[in-house]
């Protein structure tokens, strides 16, 4: 008896003396229990969405009694491929082809395949021509498109049926899929570069065309890079799609580029607005309206003539290749 109640009166001078360490302990726990159902309740919500938009498109291929399709990347609303669109493009196809509702499905892999070897575009598939050759080349009778645009804490999703033979949309739906966290990074790395149209006559102040990169709800657009007092000096034209928003930009060894020798080179300075610094600048961005960006790369040699990437750190990566380097 009397050893129980040594026994008791450690636990309790235990307890009493690590009392706010068992809290901390315990608030850990329950933050991270918090943490784990949110992403599981956040990764169900998606698949959910997934399933029952590509039953509901399943339905309705059956009703157009066309026997053979084709799911091509899906694209944002500049008809750029992303990754998050050749991601959900991958999930429909593997949804539709266990539909089980009468209609073949062509391998993604070989579809890739049958565009490169063709020639074909695969952001120009609602150009009747280009669908009418897919169509004929890959023996599909329709075509799964889709669009997606970021909108708040979500994403949506545009998915159509076109007739192969005359990019005539023949069915259509649309969704929405919460941002967590798997989706938030597949849209951080949508670095979907594309050269300015030549119908707009943009050209860069040493007369090459621009190189516009859109990122996060940003674009990007590549203005100059040119030697400066024995630095590089890249400058950007910064916009928000969409809202007004914050951005950081980070101007040290985050940030870097390459030279074609395989040389990597960290910044040491960065500029937003009027905002700079040597490490990092943060500046709310107005909807719609560029914003001068700039970043420095001290201690280059002036033999560089071109850059082979540039990288910058936004806490996404956004990034340029092939940057010849005015003097």
């Amino acid at each position: 008896m009397e050893r129980l109640n040594i026994i008791r009166k450690r636990y309790f001078f235990y307890q009493y003396s690590h009392g706010e360490e068992l809290m901390k302990f315990r608030r850990i726990v329950l933050l991270a229990l918090v943490f784990c159902l949110a992403a599981v309740c956040g990764a169900s919500a998606y698949e959910a969405e997934i399933k029952k938009m590509s039953a509901t498109m399943a339905d309705k291929i059956a009703g157009t009694e066309k026997a053979k399709i084709a799911v091509v990347d899906f694209t944002n609303l500049q008809g750029d491929v992303t990754e998050l669109g050749r991601f959900l493009a991958e999930e429909f196809s593997v949804a539709l082809a266990g539909a089980g509702k009468g209609f073949k499905v062509v391998d993604r892999t070989h579809l890739k395949s049958i565009i490169k070897e063709n020639k074909l575009s695969a952001t120009g598939l609602i150009d009747p021509e280009t669908a009418r050759k897919l169509g004929q080349i890959a023996g599909v009778d329709a075509l799964i498109t889709g669009t997606l645009t970021p909108f708040g804490d979500s994403v949506r999703i545009a998915v159509k049926v076109l007739d192969a033979s005359s990019a005539e949309v023949v069915d259509a739906i649309s969704g929405n899929i919460a941002k967590t966290e798997a989706v938030k990074e597949l849209l951080a790395n949508n670095l979907v570069l594309r050269k300015v149209s030549a119908g707009e006559k943009r050209k860069g102040k040493t007369g090459e065309s621009l190189q516009v990169v859109e990122a996060d709800g940003f674009t990007f657009q590549l203005e100059e890079s040119r030697f400066s007092n024995g630095n590089i000096v890249f400058s950007l034209l910064i916009t928000s799609i969409d809202q007004d928003r914050k951005l950081g930009m980070y101007g040290d060894e985050r940030s870097r580029f390459f030279d074609y020798n395989g040389n990597e080179y960290g910044g040491s300075g960065v500029k937003l607005g009027n905002s700079s610094h040597w490490g990092h600048v943060t500046n709310t961005l107005i909807a719609g309206i560029p914003v001068k960006a700039s970043l420095t790369f001290k201690g280059v040699s002036e033999k560089i003539k071109s850059v082979a990437l540039l990288d910058v750190n936004c806490g996404f990566h956004v990034q340029f290749r092939d940057i010849l380097v005015s003097k």
